[in-house]
């Protein structure tokens, strides 16, 4: 994936309505990109031949497994 501008985020984040003040545009726009490059190896993951198990938070505010 190429990395983002900070056009791209600009125009992301007026998409979806949050403001994104200029200061601060060039470090959020590093940030994201720091963490798109830190989930990269989730996409090589074999997940193929595992099942879904969906979890849902508990009454208690844990999570617990889906029953």
């Amino acid at each position: 994936m190429n990395e983002l501008t900070e056009r791209d985020v600009s125009t992301m984040a007026a998409a979806i309505g949050l403001p994104v003040a200029v200061d601060d545009l060039t470090e959020v726009t590093h940030r994201l990109n720091a963490l798109f490059e830190a989930l990269t190896p989730l996409a090589d993951l074999p997940l193929d031949t595992v099942e879904p198990n969906p979890v849902l938070p508990d009454l208690d505010g844990g999570l617990a497994p889906r029953t």
